[in-house]
């Protein structure tokens, strides 16, 4: 079927309206990135903020371990986004699993509370967080953080439940007559056929996690507990008078690359396996 002129230039149109968004993307970061390998001096020179480097000084980047003690940073949040994705992910596949599967009175409270959770502002329940955090002696420890990580309700509740609607009850039944337990078959016949989906969502919790600034900002004190997020905000107070933005760029390049590498390698499962908000087998 042949396109209209009008369909054409408006296919055009939206063409050109996706590059130029899409530049406003990338162009922000190519910018941090060729910064990050100047001398101070060359990038407050004259025309020095646009021009690319002279000497592009890879030093930049180890001196950015050895002096903002950013392996700390580093490992606070791998450790953090690791245990917080895995626990996430666990209890609201296995909440997900129960609600989708099982009959029993509650069922529809918990999915309606699912559903609420998302809608509720964050900052509605903020100040009655930090007090309970506080005489928990929950507050300013990764434990602490990790626990309002593990939530079962919200996003991944919501999309693990349609997948697991659509998984047939069959195999179930076929395991429960073979004498399996009701967590045996949860384990080794439900999660196997979910892994896509688990893959997807886990995904994109861990981007979320590792991006989390607010979290660690609210229930983190001592500064060998940051994260990466916090760590930058850090290194970017502490050098707010001596202004050696090229080594601050580079710290900034150094917190962004694990999430582009992580997207660019499991890009694919994540186009295949979220559709529309959901999930696909």
């Amino acid at each position: 079927m042949k396109r209209t002129k009008l369909q054409k230039a408006v296919i055009g149109l939206f063409f050109v309206l996706f590059v130029l968004y899409a530049l406003s993307l990338i162009f922000p970061f190519l910018w941090t990135l060729y910064n990050s390998f100047k001398t101070n001096r060359e990038f407050f020179a004259e025309g020095g903020v646009w021009s690319l480097p002279q000497q592009w000084m890879v030093s930049n980047y180890a001196k950015v371990w050895n002096e903002y003690n950013m392996v700390t940073y580093f490992w606070n949040s791998i450790k953090l986004t690791a245990i917080g994705t895995a626990i996430s992910v666990l209890s609201a596949a296995m909440a997900s699993y129960i609600v989708a599967k099982y009959d029993f009175k509650l069922k529809r409270v918990i999915y309606i509370t699912a559903i609420s959770v998302m809608l509720i502002p964050a900052i509605g329940s903020i100040s009655a967080l930090y007090k309970f955090m506080n005489e928990t002696g929950l507050y300013n420890t990764h434990f602490g953080i990790i626990l309002l990580y593990s939530s079962g309700l919200g996003l991944n509740f919501i999309v693990l439940y349609g997948f697991f609607l659509g998984v047939s009850w069959s195999y179930a039944e076929a395991a429960f007559v073979d004498g399996a337990s009701d967590w045996q078959v949860f384990a080794k016949v439900m999660i196997p056929q979910a892994m896509p989906a688990l893959g997807a969502v886990s995904i994109i919790t861990g981007i979320g996690l590792w991006n989390d600034y607010f979290t660690p900002w609210m229930f983190l004190a001592d500064k060998d507990k940051f994260t990466l997020a916090l760590g930058l905000r850090q290194i970017v107070l502490e050098q707010a008078y001596a202004a050696d933005w090229p080594k601050m760029f580079a710290a900034m390049i150094v917190a962004t690359v694990p999430i582009l590498i992580v997207y660019s390698l499991f890009q694919k499962t994540l186009i295949e396996n979220t559709v529309a908000g959901g999930l696909k087998g």
